[in-house]
């Protein structure tokens, strides 16, 4: 097990770039490796279904979200928004959706934080989807459901149904 890095937000932002995902949880430093092409392909498959019912300039594939001085979170794939407040060039609070892709970088426990401080900074509802058993966790601030893997999603707070194709690596 990893030895825990606690940063400042000033040290986070100093951070250089490299491969993969850095994101700051409650001060603590969390490194993913770098994306699986089948992971890739999710996500970008769950972009191209929300820009279906959303302008482009809402749905972003692992952009940045500063929820707080101590927890910037890049979601696979989020919705902004539509007045989603922009500070020094870095979106403010959490997204209306977020989509984490649970993969062999992320703990169970990375993914249930990452979750609940969504929900804490505003998200209306985040999607943590689970690729080998196909299934989805959707929680919104008034609970979750477990989505099965031969069973649809309908999000109205879009106004999609999200299917298990949209759940299954390539």
């Amino acid at each position: 097990m990893g030895v825990k890095v606690l940063l400042s937000e000033a040290e986070f932002l100093e951070l250089p770039e490299k491969p993969g995902k850095q994101e700051l949880i409650q001060g603590e430093l969390i490194e993913l490796p770098p994306a699986k092409h089948s992971h890739d392909e999710l996500g970008n498959r769950n972009a191209e279904l929300l820009r279906t019912v959303l302008p482009s300039s809402r749905v972003w594939v692992e952009t940045a979200y500063r929820l707080s001085s101590q927890s910037w979170l890049l979601p696979d794939v989020s919705v902004s928004w539509p007045d989603q407040r922009i500070e020094d060039d870095w979106k403010q609070g959490a997204p209306m959706l977020a989509i984490e892709i649970a993969s062999r970088g992320n703990t169970p426990e990375e993914l249930e934080r990452k979750r609940l401080l969504y929900l804490a900074h505003g998200a209306a509802e985040v999607w943590i989807i689970y690729p080998k058993t196909r299934t989805m966790l959707v929680s919104r601030r008034d609970g979750s459901q477990h989505i099965a893997a031969d069973a649809d999603y309908y999000c109205d707070l879009l106004g999609i149904t999200v299917t298990p194709a949209y759940r299954t690596p390539v």
